[in-house]
Order: C-alpha cells, then sequence, then structure tokens
C-alpha cells in the first residue's frame, strides 16, 4: 500500500511540475553578491591574463555590478583567462554552473567560446566543459548555464569530478580583432532549472524552463499556420481602429474632463497622480544618463528571478513608464516624454531586447504590465524617434507570440497568461502597420482566445467544467483565476462587434465562471478555502469591473451580468472604495484605469435593476467545495481528494495553512468593510491554525503546522469528496478523508447535509495512531472585537466573561449559540469543549506574533482515536431564542452513520427531503426510496407528493486520469423501491427498468454533477 501511494503521489507531483504556476526552484537573497567575482577593485584581479595577444583592464564605459566591468580586447589568435577564481571548484558539482553578463558593442554572427579544465587540460587544448554564446547582439546578455547540461562536452573522457581550475574565453574566428565587456561573474554550486533559451544560448534538447514561462525562444521560432491573406480589408482596418480607440478610452476615459471629476472617477483620478508622483522619484533613482557618445549607464537591472537588484520589472516597468506616459499625455509635461525614450533606451541596453532571456523568464511576464502598455501608448512618440519597431519586437518576444500560431492542437493557457499576455498581444497586433500580417495575426491571437477561454480538461487552467476557476492545478477564486476573467471581459468588450469578436462560447464559458464567482462570495467575502496560499484574500474585488465589461460586449447588453453587476455596486462600500483609489501598475496587471471606471459607473447609472441575493445550495465539484446561500450568509465548506490539493503556501504565505480544506465550513456574513472579519474569522489576530470551523484534524503546535508548509499541492488517494445539489435548493456535502500527506494512519468520514437554514454534520469512523496529538473537530472559532461579546450555552442568558472554559462529559444534548449568533445543538454533547479568552498565534507569513480574544467549542476525540464520531446540527442566524426552540423540535432524523453510509431525513412539514453520501456501494443502502447504488455516490430525494418526487445524485469521482484528460464519464445506476417512470424526458438520466417493487434509474457520471430527475408513480 505504501508503495502505491508514493507512486500516485509522485504522479501528482509530476503534474504539478508542469505547472507553469510552479515556483523557481531555488531561491537567493536579493542582492547576494556573496559569488560574484569583483571588478571594482582600482587594480584587475591577479587571476586575470591574456594569451597570445589582447588587452584586458578594468572599465567604467559600461557596467552591470557597481561602477566598472572587466573590458577585453582581442585581435586574431588572442584568448582571455581566468586561473583559480573563488568558487569555480566548488561550482564543479551535479548543479554547479555559471553566470555571466556580457556587453557587445558591435553585433557579429559569430560565437563567443568558454572553455573549463584544470590548467594542464586548458593548457592542452582539454575541455572539461565548453559552451558558445552567439554574439547577435548589442548591449548586455546574460548566460546562465549548468556545466554538466549547457556545458557538457562529449569529449572529455576524464572523471566528471575532475577540479577545475581555469575559464579560458575564445573570441569568434571570423572577427579579426574586437572587446568585449563581462560583469557579474559568478559561480555556483546550485543553478535553477528556469535557464532561460535565447538567441545566445538556444541550448536545445535541454530542459531549462518551467513551461511556457522559459518558452521565448521555442515560441519565437514558431511559423504561422493561418494563410496570409492577399490583402487587409477596409472593414479590418476600421475594426483596429476602433479596438484602439476603445482601448485609449479605457485607459484616458472617453471625454472626461479632469478638473471637474467627482466620487469614484475624482478618487481614481487622484490616485493616478500620487502614482504620476512616485514614479517621477523612482525614474531619478535610477540615474540614467545618455553620454555624448550615445552610451548609456544607470543603476544596473535584472531579471525578477535574479537575485541581484534592480529588477527590470518591479523597478522601472512596473512603477516607472506609466507615470511618465501619463505625466507626459495627461498633465502634459513635455520633459516625460523624452524620459520615456530614455528609458526604453536604457532597458534595451541593460538586456531588454529581443531574444534577450536577462538569464531567466520565470514570472517575469507578471512583472512588466507597464511596459506593454506603455509602448504602444507611445507609439506614435516611438515612431518618430525610430525606436518603435524595436520595441514592438521586443513585445513579440516576451510575450510569447508564437503560441498563437497554430491555435490546432490544445495546448494550455494559464490564468497567468490570460490575465497578462491576453492584452499585450492584442497591443503587439493593433501596434503593426495595416497590411494582411497584421490580419493574419490578429486572426491566430482570435484563435488562441478561443482556445484559452474554452472547458479546460482535466488539472488545465482556467475555466472548469462548474465554472470554477484553475491555477497551479487547484481552484484559485480570489487571485489568478478571477485576474484573468478581469482581462478576458475586458477583451470581449475591446474586440465586440468587430470581424474579431469573441465567440458567444467563449463569452458565455467567461459569463459562467464570473456568476460561479459571484455564488462563491458574499457580496465582496469568499470563504477562506477558496483562496489558495491567499487567506486574507477573501474578496474577489478585482473581478467587479468584469461583470460591466462583460455586459456591454453585447448588443443589447447581458441584462443578467448588468444586474449582477449592479447589485455588487455600492460606492459607499470601504472596500470599493479602496479600489477606486487604486490607478497604479504595481501588480501582475494594469486594471484601474480611469475610462474603466468610468465604463462601471455608466453602467451603474443606467437603471438596470440589481438582482436578487442569491439563495439556495451549490456543488463546485472541481474545487471540491459547496456553497449554501441563506439570507445574507453564505456557508461555505471545502475539502480535498485526489483531484484538489490539500493546500498551498509559500515562504511567507500561508505557512500555517495545512489544514486548510480538511472539510473547513465558514459562515460567512457580508459587510461594507471585509465581511470575514465581520464573521468572526480573524486569520492575523490570534486564529488558531488547527481549528478550522467543520474540520476534523490533528490539534497540532504551530511550530508542527509549519513544518508541513512544504508538503503542499498534494493529493490523496480519496475519489469520494464533493456534494449533491437538488434544484440548487437543498444538498450534501461529504468526504471520505484519508491524510496520506501528513498522516497515512489517519481517516474519518464527513459529511453535512443543508436542508437551507439548517445544517447537520455527521462524522463516523474516524481514527489514527497518533497518541501524541488530540484529534478534534471544530463547531466555530469565533474572533471578538470586543472581549464581554456574548455567548450562550444552554440558556438564553448570555455569557459576557471575558474568559471561559467548559468541558462537556455528560452524554446528554446541548446547545450553543456562537457570537455571531449561530446555533449549534448536539444530542450528544460528550467530549465538547468551550473555550473563551485571549488566544496567542502567528500571522499567516508566519513573520509575527498576533493574539485576539476568541471563543472557540470543538469536540475533542482524544488521542490516537479507534473510531470516533460526532453528531451536530446547525441553525444559522438563529440566535439564543430560536436555537432553544430549535434544540426542542430539529425535526430532522439520521437514518444511517457508519463506515458504509450518512443518511439524514429532514422531516420539517413541506421540506420533506432525505440526503444520502453512500460511501460503500457493495452493501445495499435500504433507507426510504433508495435500495442501493453501483457506485459509490450522492443522491437526495425531495418528495414533493406520495407520488411525485425529485431524485438527484452526483458522483463525486472526476475520474481525471491526467493532465489534460477531462471527466471520464460512467454510466451509475440506482435502485429504487418502488415502482416510478420519469415525468419528463431527461437526456443525463433514464429509467433502464421497473417492476412492482423496484425501479432502476441510470445517470451518466461525469465532472461530479448533479443530477436532477422528477419521477412519478
Amino acid at each position: 500500500m505504501r508503495s502505491t501511494l508514493q507512486k500516485r503521489r509522485k504522479y501528482y507531483m509530476l503534474l504539478l511540475a508542469s505547472s507553469v504556476g510552479a515556483y523557481p526552484s531555488a531561491t537567493h537573497a536579493a542582492d547576494d553578491y556573496s559569488h560574484t567575482e569583483s571588478f571594482e577593485g582600482a587594480a584587475l584581479p591577479s587571476t586575470w591574463s591574456v594569451e597570445n595577444g589582447g588587452s584586458v583592464e578594468l572599465s567604467t564605459e559600461h557596467y552591470k555590478n557597481g561602477g566598472s566591468s572587466l573590458h577585453w580586447s582581442w585581435s586574431s589568435g588572442s584568448k582571455l583567462r581566468d586561473t583559480q577564481p573563488a568558487n569555480l571548484a566548488a561550482a564543479n558539482v551535479k548543479h554547479g554552473g555559471m553566470k555571466v553578463w556580457i556587453y557587445n558593442e558591435h553585433p557579429v554572427h559569430d560565437q563567443v567560446t568558454f572553455n573549463f579544465g584544470k590548467t594542464t587540460e586548458i593548457n592542452n587544448g582539454i575541455h572539461h566543459y565548453s559552451f558558445k554564446v552567439n554574439l547577435n547582439f548589442k548591449g548586455w546578455r546574460a548566460v546562465w548555464i549548468k556545466f554538466r547540461e549547457e556545458g557538457k562536452n562529449p569529449a572529455y573522457t576524464q572523471n566528471i569530478n575532475e577540479p577545475l581550475e581555469a575559464m579560458q574565453i575564445v573570441p569568434p574566428a571570423s572577427v579579426p580583432s574586437g572587446s568585449l565587456y563581462f560583469d557579474n561573474l559568478e559561480f555556483w554550486p546550485f543553478m535553477v532549472t528556469a535557464r532561460s533559451a535565447d538567441d545566445q544560448m538556444p541550448k536545445t534538447g535541454l530542459n531549462v524552463g518551467q513551461s511556457s514561462w522559459d518558452n521565448v525562444y521555442y515560441y519565437s521560432q514558431q511559423q504561422p499556420t493561418l494563410p496570409l491573406p492577399a490583402t487587409i480589408t477596409p472593414q479590418e482596418i476600421n475594426a483596429f481602429d476602433t479596438i484602439s480607440s476603445r482601448y485609449e478610452k479605457w485607459i484616458y476615459g472617453d471625454a472626461l474632463q479632469y478638473a471637474q471629476l467627482i466620487g469614484p472617477l475624482k478618487m481614481r483620478y487622484d490616485a493616478l497622480q500620487s502614482f504620476i508622483r512616485a514614479g517621477l522619484a523612482a525614474y531619478n533613482a535610477l540615474h540614467i544618463v545618455r553620454h555624448p557618445d550615445g552610451t548609456m549607464t544607470g543603476e544596473a537591472l535584472y531579471a525578477n528571478a535574479d537575485p541581484h537588484s534592480l529588477k527590470f520589472g518591479d523597478d522601472v516597468s512596473q512603477t516607472v513608464l506609466l507615470p511618465l506616459v501619463f505625466d507626459y499625455k495627461i498633465n502634459v509635461n513635455l520633459i516625460s516624454k523624452q524620459k520615456v525614450i530614455d528609458v526604453l533606451d536604457y532597458m534595451n541596453d541593460q538586456g531588454w531586447a529581443n531574444g534577450s532571456a536577462i538569464g531567466t523568464q520565470d514570472h517575469e511576464a507578471n512583472r512588466h504590465s507597464g511596459y506593454f502598455h506603455a509602448v504602444y501608448l507611445m507609439r506614435n512618440e516611438l515612431k518618430a524617434a525610430g525606436i518603435f519597431e524595436r520595441e514592438l519586437d521586443t513585445i513579440f518576444w516576451y510575450t510569447n507570440f508564437g503560441k498563437t500560431f497554430d491555435n490546432s492542437v490544445y495546448e494550455e493557457t494559464t490564468a497567468d497568461e490570460i490575465r497578462t499576455k491576453f492584452m499585450y498581444d492584442l497591443l503587439y497586433v493593433l501596434g503593426m502597420d495595416n497590411t494582411p500580417k497584421k490580419a493574419q495575426y490578429m486572426k491566430g491571437l482570435v484563435g488562441l482566445y478561443e482556445q484559452a477561454l474554452q472547458i479546460a480538461p482535466g488539472f488545465a487552467d482556467t475555466i472548469k467544467p462548474d465554472g470554477t476557476l484553475f491555477h497551479h492545478r487547484g481552484v484559485y477564486m480570489n487571485a489568478y483565476g478571477d485576474h484573468a476573467m478581469q482581462t478576458a471581459s475586458l477583451i470581449a468588450y475591446l474586440l465586440s462587434e468587430t470581424p474579431y469578436a469573441l465567440s458567444d462560447g467563449a463569452k458565455n464559458n467567461i459569463k459562467k465562471a464570473l456568476l460561479t464567482l459571484e455564488l462563491a462570495s458574499n457580496t465582496y467575502t469568499m470563504p477562506v478555502g477558496a483562496t489558495g496560499r491567499f487567506p486574507n484574500t477573501t474578496s474577489q474585488l478585482t473581478s467587479l469591473l468584469a461583470y460591466s465589461y462583460l455586459a456591454k460586449a453585447t448588443t443589447p447588453i447581458d441584462t443578467e451580468l448588468a444586474s449582477t453587476f449592479t447589485r455588487l455596486w455600492n460606492p459607499q462600500s470601504k472596500l470599493l472604495q479602496g479600489l477606486f483609489k487604486q490607478a497604479d501598475s504595481y501588480g501582475v496587471e494594469y486594471m484601474d484605469t480611469l475610462g474603466g471606471l468610468q465604463l462601471a459607473d455608466e453602467l451603474s447609472k443606467a437603471g438596470v435593476p440589481p438582482k436578487a441575493n442569491p439563495q439556495g445550495y451549490w456543488v463546485m465539484p472541481y474545487g471540491a467545495m459547496a456553497v449554501n446561500r441563506v439570507n445574507d450568509l453564505l456557508i461555505g465548506i471545502k475539502g480535498w481528494s485526489k483531484y484538489a490539493w490539500n493546500f498551498e503556501s509559500a515562504s511567507n504565505q500561508n505557512v500555517y495553512g495545512a489544514y486548510q480544506n480538511y472539510g473547513n465550513m465558514q459562515i460567512v456574513k457580508n459587510g461594507l468593510t471585509s465581511g470575514i472579519v465581520e464573521s468572526g474569522i480573524n486569520l492575523d489576530t490570534g486564529w488558531d491554525w488547527s481549528r478550522w470551523p467543520g474540520t476534523t484534524v490533528k490539534h497540532l503546535s504551530l511550530a508542527e503546522l509549519a513544518q508541513k508548509a512544504d508538503q503542499m499541492r498534494l493529493f490523496t488517494d480519496s475519489t469520494f469528496v464533493g456534494g449533491v445539489s437538488s434544484q440548487n435548493k437543498y444538498g450534501v456535502f461529504a468526504m471520505k478523508l484519508h491524510d496520506t500527506v501528513f498522516d497515512s494512519s489517519f481517516r474519518a468520514n464527513k459529511s453535512v447535509f443543508f436542508f437551507g437554514d439548517k445544517m447537520i454534520s455527521l462524522g463516523s469512523d474516524i481514527q489514527n495512531t497518533d497518541s501524541l496529538h488530540n484529534t478534534e473537530t471544530t463547531l466555530f472559532q469565533s474572533y471578538m472585537p470586543n472581549s464581554s461579546m456574548p455567548f450562550w450555552y444552554n440558556s438564553t442568558a448570555s455569557v459576557t466573561q471575558a474568559t471561559y472554559t467548559s468541558t462537556i462529559t455528560s452524554a446528554a444534548p446541548a446547545w450553543i449559540v456562537d457570537p455571531y449568533g449561530n446555533g449549534y445543538v448536539l444530542p450528544n454533547a460528550a467530549g465538547t469543549v468551550i473555550m473563551r479568552g485571549t488566544q496567542n498565534s502567528r500571522n499567516s507569513a508566519g513573520t509575527k506574533n498576533t493574539s485576539g480574544s476568541y471563543t472557540t467549542a470543538y469536540i475533542n476525540h482524544g488521542s490516537a482515536p479507534a473510531s470516533a464520531g460526532y453528531e451536530y446540527a446547525i441553525k444559522v442566524g438563529a440566535g439564543a431564542q430560536g436555537t432553544a426552540a430549535f434544540a426542542n423540535n430539529t425535526q430532522y432524523t439520521v437514518l444511517q452513520k457508519n463506515s458504509d453510509a450518512h443518511i439524514v431525513k429532514n422531516t420539517e412539514p413541506g421540506k420533506e427531503v432525505t440526503g444520502y453520501a453512500i460511501f460503500n456501494s457493495n452493501v445495499p443502502v435500504n433507507q426510504g426510496l433508495i435500495q442501493s447504488s453501483s457506485i459509490p455516490l450522492m443522491a437526495m430525494v425531495q418528495s414533493l407528493s406520495s407520488d411525485n418526487i425529485v431524485l438527484s445524485v452526483a458522483d463525486p469521482d472526476l475520474r481525471l486520469t491526467g493532465l489534460l484528460t477531462p471527466s471520464r464519464m460512467l454510466k451509475a445506476t440506482v435502485i429504487l423501491n418502488g415502482a416510478w417512470h420519469l415525468k419528463n424526458a431527461n437526456s443525463e438520466a433514464r429509467v433502464v427498468s421497473a417492476s412492482s417493487a423496484t425501479t432502476t434509474v441510470e445517470f451518466d457520471a461525469v465532472n461530479g454533477k448533479s443530477i436532477d430527475i422528477e419521477l412519478i408513480k
């Protein structure tokens, strides 16, 4: 068994490793020069020498580190040598290698060669390692190599572990003389995988990338598969003009009088001016100087994943370029026009150029939104300066535009690509001259849009069959996914009513995702389970304007989206006001524009009435989650499975989140500030990270949880996690928990039955062999902004004292009301613990101590439970009086709670519903209407009358067998007691046999989907 689990875990780790959102293989401290050979001294380091002529010296003409570099001038036959450089010997290990920056003043179609070995080997022309670098460039270029990959020399027959003593550099043979500059020469014992190929080192056949992040060279070599049209039509030219005009209005606004703005637009404009001021200061900090001889100097720039600073992205593209553009375009400051040109020339000189990977492209495109927008917005000025085509070529390179050239075979496009490159690719095409090639490229781009916005198969990004959004092979509703949908909605608006408009299918998929986001969020707040490694970011506000963009992408406007937007639009909300006050390009994508907010503001005043607050129950199988909407409350529940990972974390993100998805069930209120804190969930204020409401886990210390932080994005072997919805009114959520990651002895069967404002939570077969930690099921953990906030226990008289502890030993029933008014009824309260007081903890980043006042209730199953269980009912928002009444008449019956099934019947008059979580289909159920099923599944039976029912069935097993493999459909059967037939034909279900005693119904089970059928006698 252990071998099987290890193989399965390895398989899913391979799936995750293929994710383009994977993190860098290794990181170094920022601005780490500990391995850098310095050229900052008064004299040339003694390790350097020339052979057969030429010269080497220190130079201040060009530099990357400090203020000088090593300048080598060669003549025919000369070579350069570095003998016994620091760190070279230590770099001759499996992952060891070298980094160096090379400055070339005159491009040549030839190569410089780097040879390594012992001194005697080099003297005799024997090269332990050797590689070549193309010199087809001007400016700085980065070279990152692993000795045993890029530097591998098949002719070397000695022991690979022979010491390295010298590096020899050989000039291009076709050039009789020339010179090169070298800086930031480093030898490392560990080189990251993400050493991107480029025009200087194509690295053919080597694994030097993390999927699309590092595929710039690969995509640059692709050719269009669509035929080149003979001409570009007037209609196509008009379409490009229309799209460009809409884009510029989205940036600047449509005929806005900036001095007269009020409300949200005034907030946005003021924020924009602050952004401009900060950008001007950031520009000055770059110390860019254009010298009389044309050379440029300034602060050195590096890739996002390079250990050195400053960064091309964070310190220039995101912070400087758009402020300069807006200072010129909006504030009419002509000085900033030249500054934009200077910045672009300097970036190009520093290595941000067509064909240059700057060492690594790992996550690089996520740091350059300002650059791509600035180039297009300044296209006329850059044409006049003679550099627009250069920058357009640079955009082509860094956006992987070649990916648009062939859409005949499915290729995953991630949420990161959608939220960034979707827009940058469009700006590239818009910047092209009006030629047939422009039309050809645009058609290919629209093809990519269409493919990326289809329902994604298997574990692929982005839109799943249930409307949830994926990234990193898991559900991400608060980041990545919602950002991607905002960009996709904007693209849909920009292209609407042109020959390049998105198809109805693509727009409907975006719409499905946006409406699913709405369902999963209580106005502006979603449960923590849907937030990945950002548990404090529970708002989907990023996607708010997407509803307005997509509504306006059709004529007439989409009223469902418009009414959804109107429901969510509340300018008095502090959260929305925070959104209005954003106008910068510091984030991954640039979306907070004046014009975008103007479009939303106009729609809010168009007289579209807001839709009603959603009510009911929805399952989202690909997220292993479900939501129950009751009045103004949202109850969200989240599990994990063979198809939904346990949690995600990073070095300073969600450090203690290991138990985030073990049945986490949160009752979320809405509010004008945050909603989540107003619901008693305050993760950075004393939160106990082992006591998520609804979870059954071992109670661990913070140190123990932190040790598990790197065991993230892993899967279990259990396929039974998910739910069934009956007409989106009632539902069941259940999971066979098997903790194959942290403790393979830990198992539990958990279920929750949702009957409107009443929820029944059951647990059985809870077991593990851990005798050092107690296993607990948490009812609630409620943050109290005031330590006297009341709760209630078996009495309508409140408890308000700051500290309180009670351990219930009696098996008698008990009821509790949490500080937020939700009632909990336990038929057998033995083992229940109620605690109240100050809790001490750490924030989610693990960087500081926190504390806060809480009231918490949990069931203590003890250490190493063998077959523990629980039962409790929740009446949301009932308060003390309502909970007391509910405890006296709960109106439900547990028909079964064991390893085979959990079955609960709701007995409220008019709401006679029975829910089934059938864990073991080998044992007949014979409870209520259902006799048995052919597979483990979940079901609900609504009794409409004595001879009329609604049967709802879902198979939680998604049956995903590969990264890009869709869910495999399985025909499952349910045998019912009695003779029944379909009231109406159903394409997903059918009666296959019937007698006076039983009826067999067959369902097309796929994607975890709930199928409702109405049956009559």
